[in-house]
């Protein structure tokens, strides 16, 4: 059979017929084309997650029956009369030079339930997780009583107590491997970070126990050179340092914003090799300029450093709730979802709280996109 091409007439005229019958459609066409849809920081456009997460499942060797995985959740309820009263006077009273860029934002504190929704996300999607930890300062959220599965560890339980009180994530996450019980393996969560599929044990760690590293396209280098440097962003590149001290590895690029499957040996490594450095940022109370993020950077890199961990795909959908883009991500996780076409995770991040085009319902719209998504 011959297949007639078409020439490029025939194309201009195509072309301008569709523009004259349905301009919105072009136009929509035309830009998809020229500038394609991204939802996560995979730098993978819409019209190929599917093949993407597609070959993320493809696993031929089964799981040993014996292997432990957990989950570990920080959470913090901000309207916590006791827990505010704590961060009001510590705030006040601190260096203000010493805080990083958006570290006091009340919008890094701010609780939606989140963590209730991400939990029960888990336990539909990952059923073979052992155990749930979530690590808080003296609280408990609400409708935990009766939670099989799942327990509280207070700060004082992991963290040395000359740290204490902090308000620092940073600081939280480098004694997460001090959990009493907890597996070699862990998958880190922040609350706001919830599993949007049913996930094999093999997304995270191989059969052979090498653990998933999720690398996003976000070169660090490029976001430098744009000018805004948080804590997270300067964290990043003292662990870059750390790193090349001992490792000959050029590391350029950011993890994505999703879980961190982690490893209590690989935190264990790290101390060992960077002791000093990890005690020296463990007093800021809140994010500050020489910080260390272990849990999202320092350990992942480490353990792929040390041929324990390989680069893997999640595609996960990140977006910031304050914002009207928000109601968009919304309505796509929705309709994937009864297309049996979920992306693996995606990130309901809470940014600041000085965004603008904000969405003046931003809570109420989040719970109940959850609310639909986890009926």
């Amino acid at each position: 059979m011959v297949i007639k091409k078409e020439t490029m007439l025939e194309q201009y005229r195509r072309k301008f017929k569709k523009l004259k019958n349905d301009p919105g459609i072009f136009f929509r066409d035309y830009f998809n084309k020229r500038y394609p849809i991204t939802n996560t920081e995979m730098g993978v456009s819409e019209s190929t997650e599917t093949a993407f997460l597609e070959y993320s499942n493809i696993n031929t060797v089964a799981m040993p029956d014996d292997r432990a995985i957990d989950v570990v959740f920080t959470w913090v309820n901000n309207t916590d009369k006791a827990w505010k009263d704590k961060y009001d006077k510590f705030e006040q009273a601190y260096d203000r030079v010493q805080i990083g860029l958006h570290a006091t934002d009340k919008a890094r504190f701010e609780d939606h339930n989140e963590l209730y929704y991400s939990v029960k996300a888990v336990k539909k999607y990952l059923p073979w997780v052992r155990h749930i930890y979530i690590v808080t300062d003296n609280q408990t959220p609400q409708w935990l009583d009766g939670m099989k599965g799942v327990t509280v560890v207070d700060h004082t339980e992991i963290i040395d107590s000359q740290y204490l009180p902090t308000f620092n994530s940073h600081v939280i996450e480098a004694f997460l491997y001090r959990i009493p019980s907890l597996a070699e393996n862990f998958i880190y969560f922040n609350d706001d970070v919830f599993v949007a599929k049913e996930l094999p044990q093999e997304h995270f760690f191989s059969a052979n126990n090498i653990s998933s590293l999720f690398v996003s396209t976000k070169n660090l280098y490029d976001m430098r050179k744009r000018g805004v440097e948080t804590p997270t962003l300067k964290a990043s590149f003292k662990s870059i340092d750390l790193i090349n001290r001992h490792y000959p590895y050029d590391i350029k690029n950011t993890l994505v914003h999703t879980y961190f499957p982690l490893k209590k040996s690989g935190y264990e490594r790290a101390w060992a090799l960077f002791h000093d450095e990890i005690t020296e940022f463990l007093p800021n109370k809140f994010r500050g300029h020489n910080d260390i993020n272990m849990a999202s950077f320092l350990v992942p890199w480490l353990l792929y450093c040390e041929a324990k961990a390989i680069e893997k795909i999640d595609i996960c959908y990140y977006f910031n709730i304050r914002t009207r883009h928000a109601l968009t991500r919304y309505e796509k996780l929705l309709k994937l979802k009864e297309r049996n076409a979920s992306p693996h995770s995606f990130c309901a991040n809470d940014f600041t709280s000085n965004k603008d085009n904000r969405l003046p319902d931003y809570h109420e719209r989040l719970i109940a996109m959850l609310e639909t998504y986890y009926k």
